[in-house]
């Protein structure tokens, strides 16, 4: 049984652990594009979303280690014309070896599969284009990329890095 004192040493490393990291969302898949406006600018003509943000490496259960990056991985239904108007390359981007969802649609999935854990330029070798923008909260600038297939866009950014 912990006591008093035993609570207050687990709670402060909990609590300085909480504030390392920008609050992004809680954990879970969302279908909610008011929230995730709320959380970028998003310039993409959505009509639809799903979208997740996860920690790497990826908490699982147990005791949390340490998170090192965050993603915002994204399924968007969109306007095609607005991805044929992105012109910038990918160049070389970071893949999170966890992005590959589960609930993303399979030739999506596979884009982030093939690559994941890896810097990679997606530019030649799937319908990617560069993807910059900046988290609401503080105005910081993010990168990623977003990549098309029929109307539908993959969105992939690095919220927050320890780098």
């Amino acid at each position: 049984m912990i006591g008093t004192f035993g609570r207050h040493l687990i709670a402060v490393p909990l609590l300085l652990l909480a504030g390392c990291s920008p609050d992004v969302s809680k954990p879970g898949v969302s279908d909610d594009l008011g929230k995730l406006r709320g959380i970028i600018e998003l310039q993409i003509p959505a009509k639809s979303v799903r979208w997740e943000t996860f920690g790497t490496p990826e908490y699982t259960g147990g005791v949390p280690g340490p998170t090192f990056l965050i993603t915002l991985v994204a399924e968007l239904q969109a306007d095609k014309s607005w991805f044929e108007e992105q012109k910038d390359p990918t160049g070389s981007i970071y893949i999170a070896p966890e992005s590959a969802r589960t609930w993303l649609s399979e030739d999506l999935r596979q884009i982030l599969d093939k690559d994941r854990g890896g810097k990679v330029d997606l530019s030649n070798k799937a319908n990617c284009r560069k993807f910059t923008t900046t988290l609401k909260k503080t105005g910081e600038p993010l990168e990623g990329f977003v990549c098309s297939r029929a109307d539908r866009i993959l969105l992939h950014l690095t919220i927050w890095s320890e780098q």
